[in-house]
């Protein structure tokens, strides 16, 4: 569950970010058909892909996050970078795949993007499921020390009663 509003403004902008991006791959792809071509397109796109996606999860978190959040901003930080290469790592180069050479360079761009896309998407959900487990034991640690707290100041307000009830027998 998810404690932050998601913005739709933020959510709308990577959508038409993410159209403009299909259009300019169209675009390019008309005038430059070769193989090799649209291995670079692809990339570039790819690139483009993921550069505004961190742009707009870092806009989000900017917008959204409470300002004691910001003020942790080390951890934050670092969560950060951990997301970005959890994603990247994910991203890796579909160039490796064998090539049916009766398949058309459009069927081609389209599996491939939808390769980049599936790529993306499976980094994603590394990178929840991370954030998940990090949440979830920074959680254990707080409730453990609280825990240990609580059995401290138990123990201790226990004691205080004892002594005094002993101090009012004495009097």
């Amino acid at each position: 569950m998810c404690f932050t509003k998601r913005d739709p403004r933020v959510l709308a902008s990577f959508r038409v970010l993410m159209h403009n991006l299909v259009d300019e791959f169209f675009d390019t792809m008309e005038n430059e058909p070769e193989g090799a071509q649209m291995e670079a397109v692809l990339a570039e796109t790819k690139e483009k892909f993921i550069k505004d996606a961190f742009k707009v999860m870092d806009n989000h978190i900017q917008e959204n996050s409470p300002e004691t959040l910001k003020e942790s901003s080390p951890l934050l930080q670092e969560a950060r970078q951990e997301v970005r290469c959890r994603i990247q790592r994910r991203s890796v180069s579909t160039s490796l795949e064998v090539q049916n050479p009766e398949e058309s360079i459009w069927a081609r761009a389209l599996r491939q993007f939808l390769g980049i896309l599936q790529s993306f998407l499976s980094g994603c959900r590394d990178a929840l499921t991370w954030l998940w487990e990090k949440a979830a034991a920074c959680l254990q640690a707080i409730c453990s020390a609280v825990e240990a707290l609580w059995e401290v100041l138990t123990d201790f307000s226990s004691f205080v009663g004892q002594l005094l009830c002993r101090s009012l027998i004495q009097v």
